[in-house]
């Protein structure tokens, strides 16, 4: 797999607008605009559309430190919300691998809007190796 696939964003990533401006050993970063589409009832932005933020920044990241190939699907992931995001505001997202085992591999990401920091992720990863 070459390294531009490495960090092109799949259907539902590009469906929903999000940029990978860089994935390498450091880490993820991932850039999103989010529109009046992306919000909720109340008119903030979905916290699914967060979600699916922190799970591509996390998966970005982790896929540097696994072998070319080697599949890594998301296990767990906790999210804490702590501000309201809102359209037309540029989010960012950087994500990093924390640490990478065999088996499992552990990665965080926070979301800011501006200066303001919107939700924050932990996740595992299963390292699933080909046969």
């Amino acid at each position: 797999m070459d390294e531009e696939r490495r960090i092109s964003p799949g259907p539902f990533a590009a469906l929903l607008g999000f940029r990978p401006l860089r994935a390498d050993a450091d880490g993820a970063l991932v850039e999103a605009l989010p529109g009046p589409e992306h919000l909720n009832g109340g008119g903030i932005v979905h916290g699914g559309y967060l979600t699916a933020l922190l799970d591509s920044a996390t998966g970005w990241a982790v896929h540097q430190h696994v072998p070319p190939g080697v599949a890594a699907p998301h296990v767990q992931l906790s999210v804490q919300y702590i501000r309201a995001a809102v359209a037309g505001e540029l989010l960012v997202c950087h994500g990093r691998c924390v640490a990478a085992g065999r088996r499992i591999v552990s990665a965080e990401a926070e979301i800011t809007q501006g200066d303001r920091v919107i939700a924050r992720a932990v996740t595992s990863h299963a390292v699933l190796r080909p046969a």
